[in-house]
């Protein structure tokens, strides 16, 4: 078994020649691990979320990959070593933190080329209910996605074939591998099948306002409960997007951050299609713990809800396809003139309240889910 506590593995360090690859001859860690895996295979959502009609329509979207303590464990030290990167020096982690609910603070993070990113970093949590990922929604399946940030040459900069042999030749992943597929073998099929285990025991369901389901929110400020009032009253039409136990959506919307996306830099949707109705399409995601994950929007544009309510509230643009929800009438056809919301300072002050109290403080202090270097 891998050892705990923290080893310097100098024993195992080679001189690198001159035709070695580069990450021969750096000093390698081992992770911290248990000496009795957590249990993951027991995570599981609450039953009033699995008894949810609506709920159970999108569930299962993580694919049929099983989890077990020993798979979900090796996805935990794949996904927050920097080895994974070409350089050692980011991680799946250093980009989703556990202390942002698996976003980042900044509008687009950097990886191993120094460039920041164009687009903002979602957090990750709840993915069985997530069927397309990316904020254009361009990949289909979690086992589809989770190897590109690792390949691409501004994220993590490393060739996938390299990442076999580089994996196979760190002394901890060989016991890991073991554990969790019977062999020794490192392959591209087991890092992402490994990875996708561990992200899909990120589950978020215990905030303010699930205690709030329980108790008839008692324990809510005035505060609080005007923004919960102001959420759900129908002419703000705020869960119509973000609806259901997950305040979230399956489909893209266009939600008129500008009137041509495309000309302001980032097309969405519409940039692969080449269509016209998906020029700033983008992800609808969930607003669960949307308090720890500013800046938002697919850019990062807002750093703060409030920003993010006035918008909302008066500073929508026209747009020739801007969602039905987002216009006056509120039906019918896209494209029609912006609904102005106009909401006093209370109920502003409110909504920003009632947001955070979606936060969920388990996942961003479960050990379970931190990283083990």
């Amino acid at each position: 078994m891998v050892a705990c506590g923290l080893l310097l593995l100098a024993a195992c360090r080679r001189e690198p020649t001159s035709d070695a690859p580069s990450w021969q001859g750096a000093v390698v860690f081992a992770p911290h691990l248990p000496a009795t895996p957590y249990p993951y295979s027991a995570l599981n959502f609450p039953q009033s979320w699995l008894d949810d009609p609506a709920l159970a329509l999108f569930s299962g979207f993580g694919g049929d990959i099983e989890v077990t303590d020993a798979g979900a464990t090796l996805g935990r030290v794949l996904f927050h070593d920097t080895r994974l990167s070409v350089d050692n020096s980011v991680s799946c982690g250093s980009c989703h933190r556990q202390s942002r609910a698996f976003a980042d603070d900044v509008a687009g993070s950097t990886g191993v080329s120094g460039i920041p990113l164009a687009r903002n970093t979602p957090g990750l949590f709840n993915l069985q209910y997530q069927r397309r990922l990316f904020w254009d929604m361009r990949v289909v399946g979690l086992e589809n996605q989770v190897l590109q940030p690792i390949g691409h040459p501004d994220e993590m900069g490393m060739d996938l074939g390299a990442l076999v042999d580089k994996l196979a030749d760190t002394p901890y992943y060989p016991q890991l591998f073991e554990d969790a597929f019977g062999d020794a073998e490192v392959n591209l099929d087991r890092i992402m099948d490994a990875l996708v285990q561990f992200l899909s025991c990120i589950r978020t369901y215990q905030s303010r306002y699930d205690a709030g389901l329980a108790n008839d929110f008692a324990d809510f400020t005035e505060s609080e409960l005007l923004g919960k009032d102001v959420f759900f009253n129908g002419s703000t039409r705020c869960n119509q997007c973000h609806s259901g136990l997950n305040f979230f959506s399956t489909q893209p919307t266009i939600n008129g951050l500008e009137n041509d996306y495309a000309a302001a830099g980032d097309g969405g949707i519409g940039d692969l299609t080449g269509n016209a109705a998906d020029d700033g399409r983008f992800k609808t995601v969930s607003l669960r713990n949307v308090g720890l994950t500013a800046p938002y929007m697919h850019d990062g544009r807002f750093a703060t809800l409030r920003e993010v309510v006035d918008f909302y509230s008066d500073n929508i643009e026209p747009h020739p396809h801007l969602d039905e929800r987002l216009s006056e009438a509120g039906m019918g056809p896209s494209g029609q003139a912006p609904y102005l919301l106009d909401l006093n300072e209370a109920e502003r002050e409110g909504l920003v309240a009632f947001l955070h109290t979606l936060t969920d403080t388990a996942i961003v202090a479960d050990p379970i889910f931190g990283s083990p270097f």
